[in-house]
C-alpha cells in the first residue's frame, strides 16, 4: 500500500464453532465446572450448595445436572456453564469456552471464514498458531525458572540482587515465578529447536531477534535479564519484561543499554489489552477493595509485599480505554497509585479522562515529586494503610495540581481539566453528583456549572470528531509522534508509508503537513536520513516541528515500535469515526435522499462500524 492508498486489511478474530460449544456441553457437566467454587450435595433431583457469589449461611444455590444449569436464589444469577464462569471469572463468553476447552482437555474448533478478506481456513491457523506461542512461551517460562533457582554463581548473584538489591522476598519470586535468561545469545532457540520448535513459529513468537542473515540462529530478546511473566486473565503465560541486571553486560546485545525490554506484540500479547498481574489482583479481590494502578510490574510486586494484592499495571506506554474496561468488569473502585513526578500526574490526569466517563469510581493517592510506589512503600511500608483513606477524588486531585502549578488560576484550571470529562458521561445521576462536588469544592453555584456545561456540550468539538482539537503546532499531536519516531528511526519509513494512507492525517494543521512532506520525500527519494531539512522549503510552524521532533527524548528501538502502531492505531480510529459523524450527517438529512442512496449509507456505516470494532486488535508494523 501506498501513501495515497484507502486501503487497509484487518486481522480476523477466531470464531469459535458451534459444534465446538456443543461438545462441551455434551461433554462437561456443569456441576464439574461449579465443584471448585462451592461444596454440592444432592437435594432432590438437584445439587444444592452455598451461593458462591454471596456470603450467605443457609444455601440457595441450585444445580440442576439435567439441564446443564445453575440458579442462585441469594443473587439471582442464573443460566449455563459458560454464564457461570463469566460472572464468577469475569471472563468473556468466549474466554469461558477456552477455560472450560483448557481445563477438561477438549480441542477447541473454530470456524472457517470466508469473505472478500479473509481466507477460509484462516480462524482455525489463527487458533493453531495462538496455541503453538502457549506452549512456546509455557517452555520458555519454565526454562527461565529453572535458570533462576540454579545452584550455581551466577543464580546466586541474581538471587541476591533480587533479595538484597531490589529487597524483595525470595518468596514473593516464587509467587510472581521470576526467571532468568541465560546470557548466551542463542541457547534458548538451540534448546527450542531440539525440542520441536520450528523457526517460523521462533520468528513469530517475539522472543528473538532476527539475524540480519535469514536461517542463522536467533538471539534471545532476553539474554542475561531478569524475568518477569506476564500472564492473561486465566493465568497462562503470554509475554515478558526483562529488566536489566547491572552486573551483567553484554556488549553485542543491541538493548543492552535499556532498562526494560518487553515483548512485543502477538497473537497472544496485545499490550493495550492487557493488565499485569490481573490474574491474581481479581483473585485476591474483596467486597469493596480498589484495584490499586500503578506504573510498572516493579510496582505491584512491592505493593503485593505490603498486603496490596490487587495491585495491577497496565501493559504498554499508556493507560487505555480497553485496559480500564477490563478493570471494569470486576464492579472495582480503582484508586490510582502512580509516580509523583509529572509524568505521573499526568498518567493519573488520563486515568480521570478515560474512567471517570466508562463510570468507575476512581480516586487518586499523590506521592511526592521525588517517590514511585516501590521506593516510597519499601521506605514506609505502613504507607500501605493510608492509601485509601487518604485518596484524592478526582475533584480533590485536579485541586491539588492547580493549587500547586497554577496557585493563581485554581478554579479555572479545575473547571478546565473537569469540565469535559463529565461533558462525556452518559449517565445523568454521575454527572449530576460531579457537578454537585464541584460546586460545594470550589463555591460556585451549581445551575452555574450546569450552563456552562450545556455549552461546552454544545460546541462543535464535543460532538464532532472532524474539528481538530488544537490549532497550535504540537508533536503531542498523533503526525507529530509519527515525526518524531521517524527522526530517530527512519528505518521504519518504508513500513509505514505501506501502511498509512493520507486521508488518514489532518492535514489541517502544520504537523500534519509536515508529515505528508516528509513522507512523500522520502517515497520519491528514498533518503536515508529524515533529519535534514535542507531540502525543503519550511515554514517558521514546521520549523520549529522539526526541532521539537528532534529534541524530544530518545525512544529505544522498541518503543518506536510500540508508538508507531499506537498513533496508526489511533489514526485509523480516528479517520474510521470521522467516517461515521460524516455518514450519520447525510442520514439525518435522509428526506432529500432516494431510497438507494440511504441503503448504500447504511452498508458503508455497518461495515464502518464493523471495521472499528476491529481496530484495537491490530497490529500495523512488525
Amino acid at each position: 500500500m501506498t501513501l495515497y492508498g484507502n486501503e487497509h486489511t484487518l486481522k480476523d478474530v477466531p470464531l469459535i464453532s458451534a459444534s465446538c460449544i456443543e461438545k462441551i456441553r455434551q461433554q462437561v457437566s456443569i456441576a464439574d465446572v461449579v465443584a471448585p467454587y462451592t461444596q454440592l450435595k444432592p437435594c432432590g433431583r438437584y445439587l444444592k450448595g452455598l451461593s458462591p457469589f454471596t456470603h450467605e449461611k443457609t444455601p440457595s444455590f441450585f444445580v440442576d445436572v439435567q439441564k446443564n444449569i445453575f440458579k442462585c436464589y441469594s443473587s439471582g444469577h442464573a443460566g449455563d456453564m459458560f454464564r457461570f464462569l463469566e460472572l464468577k471469572e469475569q471472563l468473556s463468553f468466549s474466554e469461558s469456552i477456552e477455560w472450560i476447552c483448557e481445563k477438561f482437555s477438549i480441542p477447541l474448533e473454530y470456524e472457517n471464514t470466508s469473505n472478500n478478506r479473509i481466507k477460509s481456513g484462516t480462524s482455525a491457523s489463527a487458533a493453531l498458531k495462538k496455541k503453538t506461542l502457549l506452549q512456546l512461551y509455557a517452555r520458555a517460562h519454565q526454562l527461565f525458572q529453572q535458570r533462576f533457582w540454579m545452584n550455581d554463581p551466577l543464580a546466586h548473584r541474581v538471587q541476591d540482587f533480587w533479595q538484597n538489591e531490589r529487597h524483595f522476598k525470595l518468596e514473593t519470586a516464587r509467587l510472581f515465578e521470576i526467571g532468568f535468561a541465560s546470557t548466551h545469545p542463542t541457547e534458548l532457540f538451540n534448546t527450542l529447536r531440539k525440542e520441536g520448535a520450528t523457526y517460523e513459529d521462533l520468528v513469530q513468537s517475539g522472543l528473538f531477534y532476527q539475524p540480519k542473515q535469514p536461517q542463522n540462529a536467533l538471539v534471545s530478546r532476553f539474554q542475561g535479564r531478569l524475568i518477569i511473566p506476564i500472564h492473561d486473565i486465566q493465568g497462562r503465560v503470554i509475554a515478558f519484561s526483562g529488566r536489566h541486571l547491572p552486573f551483567i553486560s553484554n556488549p553485542d546485545d543491541p538493548t543492552q543499554e535499556s532498562k526494560y525490554v518487553n515483548s512485543p506484540e502477538t497473537p497472544l500479547f496485545v499490550k493495550g489489552h492487557t493488565v499485569f498481574n490481573l490474574n491474581r489482583a481479581r483473585q485476591a479481590n474483596q467486597p469493596n477493595q480498589p484495584f490499586f494502578l500503578v506504573e510498572g510490574p516493579m510496582d505491584v510486586i512491592r505493593c503485593w509485599e505490603c498486603g496490596l494484592k490487587t495491585a495491577v499495571a497496565p501493559q504498554g506506554t499508556g493507560l487505555t480505554e480497553e485496559q480500564l474496561k477490563l478493570l471494569k468488569r470486576y464492579d472495582t473502585p480503582i484508586v490510582g497509585l502512580f509516580d509523583g513526578d509529572t509524568a505521573g500526574i499526568k498518567a493519573g490526569i488520563r486515568l480521570m479522562t478515560l474512567g471517570i466517563p466508562l463510570e468507575i469510581p476512581i480516586h487518586y493517592y499523590r506521592l511526592a515529586s521525588t517517590e514511585d510506589p516501590d521506593s516510597a512503600l519499601l521506605e514506609q511500608p505502613a504507607l500501605a494503610q493510608a492509601i485509601v483513606p487518604e485518596a484524592l477524588t478526582p475533584i480533590q486531585f485536579f485541586q491539588s495540581i492547580a493549587r500547586e502549578y497554577t496557585p493563581n488560576r485554581v478554579q479555572q484550571q479545575v473547571l478546565k481539566h473537569l469540565l469535559p470529562i463529565i461533558a462525556r458521561c452518559t449517565s445523568p445521576v454521575l454527572r449530576f453528583d460531579l457537578l454537585n462536588e464541584l460546586s460545594g469544592t470550589l463555591g460556585i453555584p451549581q445551575r452555574i456549572l450546569e450552563a456552562e456545561l450545556r455549552q461546552l456540550q454544545a460546541t462543535p468539538t464535543a460532538k464532532d470528531p472532524t474539528a481538530p482539537v488544537d490549532s497550535k503546532p504540537n508533536i503531542a499531536t498523533l503526525e507529530g509522534q509519527i515525526l518524531r519516531a521517524l527522526f530517530q528511526a527512519p528505518r521504519w519509513t518504508p513500513q509505514l508509508l505501506e501502511q498509512l494512507p493520507l486521508d488518514w492525517l489532518d492535514t489541517t494543521h502544520p504537523t500534519g503537513q509536515l508529515l505528508v512532506k516528509v513522507l512523500s520525500e522520502f517515497q520519491a527519494n528514498g533518503i536515508s536520513s529524515l533529519q535534514d531539512r535542507s531540502r525543503w522549503q519550511l515554514t517558521p510552524e514546521e520549523v520549529e516541528l522539526w526541532s521539537d521532533a528532534l529534541a524530544a527524548p530518545y525512544l529505544d528501538t522498541e518503543d518506536v515500535l510500540e508508538t508507531l502502531n499506537f498513533v496508526l492505531q489511533q489514526l485509523h480510529r480516528r479517520f474510521l469515526k470521522k467516517s461515521l459523524y460524516k455518514i450519520d450527517k447525510m442520514l439525518s438529512d435522509a428526506v432529500n435522499l432516494n431510497e438507494h442512496s440511504i441503503k448504500k449509507l447504511q452498508a458503508d456505516r455497518n461495515a464502518c462500524k464493523q471495521e472499528l470494532s476491529k481496530v484495537a486488535s491490530h497490529i500495523y508494523i512488525q
